[in-house]
């Protein structure tokens, strides 16, 4: 027997060979610099028609992902060449292996190779970004043995979330960095620095978009963060420890709810359900406190929805109510014939004919002329109709284009060869308007901010990923852009991009196919049900406990955004790694009950 057996030592490979990991999972999510990309073909033509795109959120922190994963694959093979090679056999590493295939299979099968190696547009979540999240799992899983390899990655990541949450909280005060010159200077190369007045983001002050190029993954990276930051919080002893962690879980959450973010919220509110079953001793105990928790927490939402002008609770109603109207024009068809085009909703229809001279006439179904007011010139006017049933549709004239406006609803036609022309997305000009295939949510295309409508014609689109996709983050390429009928349904315009599914399962099943998803749905099932046998049974202050929970609820509250929010190279790195460190504090977790028995026995 060696001495280590003999001794029971447990092998520790140090903090140094996981330095590459805790760079990613610490400085990745922070990188916001400006890159001039150049587009391809494939994304010009997907895309909204320029050549080129300033990225500051995606493109460098895809390709720092990408050095630091092959920095901590090399790390892990000295590791292994140093001590032996030994690879811990695992029941996860099947899903993974099938996950990583499809993803392989699915690029090299891909219409668009080129995109889906490097990914698309404003996203870049190729195949090798997809195989990064899966390394950094399995390396994370061979390489972290001990706690205090666990302490070094979560402390990394606190420090991290630190960072992300109080630039969020100063967005949310109205002190974004990123709108100050000197914030400006930072993300920008030297060359652009004279081009400061010209740099802005689209989201309103206030909204808190953080180190992210979106509010809504604000909040996937918060559910992510706050359980851990509360873990934490249980854990430390030291004052000014509890004090700190105490500080970070309330900046977080003000970070979720100023994202207004309900995805975020939602997988908070799964998480808080999940810890009152884990916890349930622990609350019992420890009433008070566990009161004065909720209270906070509750005052916390509260206030920030008061700040808000209550925006938060308004946010969620509107998720669950059907309003009494519609909300958009409900429009059901636009049809083209000779120098006519009609405008078919569930009410009327409304009728522009075209003579010979190019003179303009409005008329209901029946044919008969509409009334209108006009103002303007006939080549630059703006016409409103007399008859109360036609009164919402409003025609703005510009040369040749006519602009169609009806309640919240815009759209335009172009004459050309003296025949109307919708205008569609990237100035498409179209007079054969294509139906999508799509599955449930009729009549409810705006649920969840146009959800609705993505996710009924993202579900046909599966029929053809059953084995493989079509390739990594090649959605926006595969979604049917021409459904311009849906878009102005869910939308209120044709011109539209839409280059997600809003939706991490979805995304999943598209682009790497519906077997791959069952590879994910599998790994995560097993790290989920295998942290429920053992917490659920057991729960106390110790590290391994607190931290174990910490994940697990983590991983739980980032898998409920998912089904809301798509998988980022910002915030997906980090789930990964946090998955394979849940593995290993189960196994430790596992480990030393198995020890206790022993002793006891």
């Amino acid at each position: 027997m060696s001495k280590r057996a003999a001794t029971g030592k447990r092998e520790n490979p140090g903090n140094l060979y996981i330095l590459p990991i805790a760079f990613i999972i610490t400085i990745v999510p922070l990188i916001v610099y400006m890159k001039v990309v150049q587009l391809s073909p494939i994304e010009i033509k997907n895309w909204y028609g320029q050549e080129k795109y300033s990225d500051f959120f995606t493109f460098f922190k895809s390709q720092w992902l990408i050095i630091g994963t092959a920095l901590a694959a090399v790390f892990y093979f000295v590791y292994l060449i140093l001590k032996g090679f030994k690879f811990q056999k695992s029941i996860p590493y099947i899903p993974t292996a099938v996950y990583a295939l499809m993803i392989i299979l699915s690029t090299l099968l891909s219409k668009n190779r080129g995109v889906a190696l490097n990914g698309f547009v404003a996203r870049y979540e190729g195949m090798w970004a997809l195989l990064c999240y899966l390394i950094l799992m399995v390396v994370t899983i061979n390489l972290v043995k001990t706690e205090s390899q666990m302490k070094f990655l979560l402390s990394a990541l606190l420090i991290s979330a630190s960072i992300i949450g109080i630039i969020g909280v100063f967005q949310f005060f109205n002190m974004d960095l990123f709108r100050t010159d000197f914030g400006k200077k930072l993300i920008l190369p030297e060359i652009y620095h004279q081009m400061l007045n010209k740099v802005s983001f689209r989201f309103e002050e206030s909204m808190i978009f953080s180190t992210f190029s979106n509010p809504n993954y604000v909040g996937s990276y918060m559910a992510l963060v706050i359980p851990i930051t509360f873990a934490a919080f249980l854990y430390f002893k030291k004052l000014w420890l509890k004090i700190g962690a105490g500080l970070l879980t309330v900046i977080s959450l003000v970070s979720l709810f100023g994202s207004r973010s309900r995805a975020g919220l939602m997988g908070l509110a799964v998480s808080v359900l999940v810890a009152l079953v884990l916890f349930r001793k622990i609350i019992f105990r420890r009433k008070l406190l566990s009161m004065a928790i909720a209270v906070g927490l509750v005052l916390m939402f509260l206030g920030v929805n008061f700040a808000l002008n209550g925006v938060l609770i308004d946010r969620i109603i509107s998720e669950f109510k059907q309003p009494e109207e519609v909300q958009f024009f409900d429009l059901q068809d636009i049809t083209f014939e000779d120098k006519t085009v009609s405008i078919v909703s569930k009410t009327e229809t409304f009728v522009i004919r075209m003579d010979d001279s190019s003179k303009l006439y409005f008329c209901d179904d029946a044919g008969n002329e509409l009334p209108y007011d006009m103002e303007g010139m006939s080549s630059n006017a703006k016409i409103k109709f007399t008859d109360p049933k036609y009164k919402d549709y409003t025609i703005t004239i510009d040369g040749a284009v006519l602009r169609v406006n009806q309640k919240q609803v815009q759209f335009e036609f172009a004459v050309e060869d003296e025949k109307f022309k919708l205008i569609g997305l990237n100035d498409d000009l179209t007079n054969t308007i294509e139906k999508a295939e799509y599955i449930g949510f009729k009549n409810k295309e705006r649920f969840g901010s146009a959800r609705g409508y993505i996710w009924s014609r993202t579900l046909p689109m599966l029929k053809d990923t059953i084995l493989w996709g079509h390739g990594p983050d090649t959605y926006a390429i595969e979604f049917p852009q021409n459904d311009y009928i849906g878009k102005i349904r869910a939308y209120g315009t044709p011109q539209m991009l839409v280059d997600k599914p809003h939706n991490m399962y979805l995304q999943i099943a598209v682009n790497t196919g519906v077997l791959s998803l069952l590879a994910a749905l599998a790994l995560w099932g097993l790290y989920l049900a295998q942290s429920i046998r053992i917490y659920i049974k057991k729960m106390d202050y110790s590290f391994l406990s607190l931290s174990g929970a910490g994940i697990f609820l983590a991983v739980c509250g980032y898998l409920v955004t998912g089904l809301f929010n798509d998988s980022v190279v910002a915030i997906a790195p980090v789930f990964w790694v946090m998955l394979g460190l849940g593995f290993v504090c189960n196994g430790l977790v596992t480990g030393q009950s198995k020890k206790m028995q022993s002793v006891r026995g």
